[in-house]
């Protein structure tokens, strides 16, 4: 019978609050009980001080305890509202069983779910599903952050622009499934080849753009090179080894360069590298405009250049 009344009182606040409201209304009897027992005499005077100062002290008990009992209430919507603001998470660890302990501890599970699945949302809109790369907005997003970062330090920053070769070819020859698989092999050779803080992103179809943060144009030729043989030496069957191949653009940025104007220059290069006979890299100049883009796309291409002894097709 204790220990169930004693588990009642945990989990019922209004026992709680009825409990503390009695207790607190009847302190200026029970003073007085206590007084008339010590055999004191029931002068009007000294009566009325000590019921005063007992009601004063019940008043007060009552108003702590209540303040007390509710406050995680308080804290929870400050949390909440901070939240709202900044997004930092609800953490609150209230060891109450009654119903303010479970509506802390719902609201708090309830924020952590709902933050759990925004961040996802947010990953599945930055992020290229076939690949695991950013996407092109993602790709803006940090574009914008790297080169005011790299304008305001005096540091080089270079975007390499590749896209697969005769990728259409594959498609109709092979089906679309041995083209999504060389889309997913291409996406795991960028991320095996760059460094830890460079950026690399899906743009188009079979299009892909990497930022290269403090790299000049000789070193984004290099990692360009290191992509360009490991796609080169990549075989994704039914295709033979150096069918799966790219074209690649490199452009390092200038004063007051944004991304777009990065890709126009590194899209003339990459056009560039298709006229040529593919499978190579070419620099941007800075006299590329969207004009001689459209041209090098209407230009006949080269013959295609052997790759280990055989031409690419």
């Amino acid at each position: 019978m204790s220990s169930r009344l004693t588990r009642m009182v945990q989990t019922s606040l209004t026992i709680k609050v009825f409990a503390i409201c009695f207790v607190s209304v009847h302190v200026p009897l029970l003073v007085f009980i206590v007084y008339l027992a010590g055999g004191n005499g029931a002068e009007p005077e000294p009566v009325l001080l000590l019921l005063l100062a007992a009601t004063v002290a019940g008043t007060t008990i009552c108003l702590l305890s209540l303040w007390w009992m509710i406050r995680p209430l308080s804290q929870l919507a400050q949390a909440i509202k901070i939240y709202r603001a900044n997004g930092t998470p609800v953490r609150m660890q209230i060891d109450r069983k009654d119903e303010i302990g479970l509506l802390a501890s719902t609201v708090t599970a309830m924020v952590a779910e709902t933050e759990t699945l925004m961040n996802k949302l947010r990953h599945q809109a930055m992020t290229d599903l076939q690949t695991g790369l950013g996407n092109r907005r993602w790709l803006n997003e940090r574009a914008a952050e790297e080169l005011a970062r790299a304008e305001r330090q005096g540091e080089p920053l270079s975007i390499i622009v590749l896209d697969l070769d005769r990728f259409k070819g594959i498609n109709d020859g092979h089906g679309h499934e041995t083209g999504d698989r060389v889309l997913v092999a291409t996406g795991e050779i960028v991320r095996t080849c760059l460094r830890p803080y460079d950026l690399a992103a899906r743009i188009g179809g079979e299009e892909f753009c990497i930022l290269l943060p403090r790299t000049s144009l000789d070193d984004a030729e290099a990692i360009g090179e290191r992509l360009r043989t490991a796609l080169a030496a990549t075989t994704v069957p039914p295709l033979r080894q150096g069918r799966m191949t790219a074209s690649f653009g490199i452009c390092a940025a200038g004063p007051g360069d944004r991304l777009p104007d990065m890709l126009l220059r590194a899209d003339f290069a990459l056009y560039e590298a298709k006229r040529d006979g593919r499978n190579c890299i070419r620099r941007a100049h800075d006299t590329n405009t969207e004009e001689a883009i459209a041209s090098a796309k209407l230009a006949p291409a080269k013959a295609a250049s052997p790759v280990n002894g055989k031409h690419i097709l």
